[in-house]
């Protein structure tokens, strides 16, 4: 900022020489007057300059330097917004590693589903697995479009948007926990199952957790209620994956 005794000295002509002058005047903390007037000059004199007096001097910048200040404020700004959206996902990821995983109860979704689904199954399979588990899991309140097969129901996402997470098949049944089995050549329909604490069932009560001889691709999901956190899920489902 480039100190100056008058307003005709610094710019160095007459009030008549300038042209578009615009004046506000705002009063300060300390009760100063300060008056700001922008002033475009003349072609031969060069760029426009802002003019800032008070009752103890004026002082003159270009449009340059308080182009500078607002870039610098924006800079400033977006520096703020970021340690904000840091702390934000700090907090989130705190909360999760403090989230203890639990079994659920008999009046969780999970357990409502599967109580039902083994409520109304068969002593032995009528071909109806989707229909009799898709009703079990929608009257615990889960939503979703009804699949014709019970292997679109993991392969075209259906229970990951009703809120399951994949996970190992390895690991621990526990209750409300739903597999797919793939289709194949001889079931192209393929699977769809849920544990009700003790077995497995599905349009029937099962004898096992596959109700095929031999080896057969499955996956196993779980309400995403019930899982540990966000890195315990990747593991899981590398490993399922394997």
């Amino acid at each position: 900022m480039k100190q100056a005794l008058l307003i005709l000295s610094v710019l160095g002509m007459g009030v008549a020489q300038t042209s578009g002058a615009a004046e506000t005047t705002f009063q300060s903390n300390n009760t100063l007057s300060h008056t700001i007037t922008n002033i475009t000059t003349s072609a031969n004199y060069g760029s426009s300059r802002n003019i800032y007096s008070t009752n103890s001097g004026a002082y003159v910048s270009s449009n340059d330097e308080i182009s500078q200040a607002i870039d610098n404020l924006s800079a400033h700004a977006k520096q703020k917004e970021y340690q904000l959206a840091s702390l934000t996902n700090r907090l989130s990821y705190e909360q999760r590693q403090q989230k203890v995983s639990s079994v659920p109860d008999r009046y969780s979704a999970p357990a409502i589903a599967a109580a039902n689904a083994s409520r109304v199954a068969l002593s032995s399979s009528t071909g109806y697995c989707a229909r009799y588990v898709r009703k079990a899991l929608q009257s615990a309140g889960y939503e979703f479009t009804p699949n014709p097969s019970a292997y679109q129901y993991a392969s075209r996402g259906t229970l990951s948007q009703a809120g399951f997470s994949k996970i190992s098949n390895n690991m621990q049944p526990q209750v409300g926990d739903v597999v797919v089995y793939d289709r194949s050549s001889n079931r192209p329909h393929g699977h769809i199952q849920i544990f009700d604490g003790n077995d497995w069932v599905s349009d029937f009560r099962q004898n096992d957790i596959s109700p095929y001889s031999g080896v057969h691709n499955y996956t196993t999901w779980r309400d995403a209620r019930y899982v540990d956190d966000a890195s315990d899920r990747g593991i899981y489902l590398a490993m399922a994956d394997k």
